[in-house]
């Protein structure tokens, strides 16, 4: 697979490709050349995470003018196309409620039509896009990675498990909305990293995906219905969609807590390791990988 480490490459070879292939991907989607996934907007976004995880687990060794630089410019060109992607999302996101049972179809044509205003607003936005990839692609060649390694690779994976098990600490505290996405945010970027990383160890490093894909949908459904129930609330009238908005709301609000619950026994558990020992495992197998050693079938069974 082009998302993980392969044998052959040093490390830092390995993630200056695997960075330089999800812009190479976003850019074949912006221009429309790759229409294999759910929608051009949703693909792109996916695939500029992807490719700021990698740059995530380069860090340690980049300039930290430079790695805020072409983090800044990955993100600004995903966050050009969010205000679509968010339309997309509430769409969707009443279309599977009503899959489930539900019958909200003025909701679902007002949120139609405010997509479709969207779109239209933003049909340039390959042309805004693009430039910004363009510009990216070409500083992967430019990465100042002397001495980058294992030791290196596996302080970052620890850095961002400790980003995500602070964040939970923040959640269990407050519970608010913006904890949660925070932390689902942190998830999938550890997730991104866990996966490129994955061939050091892929029994262990396989489940520890799975485990961090499951919490990051329940946490993704939440954050979706959460997006929903705000942008209906701001819907108060005498309008036929604002009437089922209304009863749609509480629906909402009672699977959305559902959610959260669950998300978080799995988040509680996941994170119970502290991160310097999370860190160490990570840096065992890396050095192993590196030296062509095989983790012990003990080690992966357990």
């Amino acid at each position: 697979m082009s998302y993980e480490l392969r044998r052959g490459q040093s490390l830092s070879r390995n993630l200056q490709r695997i960075c330089r292939k999800q812009i190479e991907q976003a850019l074949a989607i912006a221009d429309g050349a790759d229409t294999s996934g759910s929608t051009p907007v949703h693909e792109t976004r996916k695939c500029l995470k992807r490719a700021r995880a990698a740059l995530r687990l380069a860090c340690t060794r980049l300039d930290a003018a430079f790695f805020r630089e072409q983090n800044c410019a990955l993100r600004k060109a995903g966050r050009f196309i969010s205000e679509i992607r968010d339309a997309e999302v509430r769409l969707q996101t009443v279309r599977e409620l009503e899959r489930l049972g539900g019958r909200y179809q003025e909701v679902e044509a007002m949120l139609m039509m405010e997509l479709q205003s969207f779109i239209a607003a933003f049909t340039e936005w390959q042309r805004e896009v693009v430039p910004l990839l363009e510009k990216s692609h070409a500083a992967v060649e430019r990465w100042p990675l002397p001495g980058f390694g294992s030791e290196e690779c596996g302080r970052s994976v620890q850095r961002s498990y400790k980003r995500a098990r602070r964040t939970l600490a923040h959640v269990q505290a407050r519970r608010t909305a913006e904890c949660f996405h925070e932390l689902r945010s942190r998830a999938k970027m550890l997730c991104y990293q866990l996966r490129i990383v994955q061939p050091v160890n892929p029994v262990v490093l396989k489940n520890l995906c799975h485990e961090l894909d499951v919490m990051g949908t329940l946490l993704g459904h939440a954050h979706d219905l959460s997006f929903l129930r705000a942008r209906l609330l701001t819907g108060a009238g005498k309008a036929a969609w604002q009437r089922q908005a209304e009863e749609l709301g509480g629906v909402v609000e009672t699977s959305e807590e559902d959610l959260r619950c669950k998300a978080l026994d799995l988040a509680e558990h996941f994170f119970a390791e502290r991160p310097r020992d999370f860190g160490a495992h990570v840096r065992e197998w890396l050095g192993n990988w590196g030296r062509k050693e095989k983790p012990s079938l003990a080690e992966q069974l357990l």
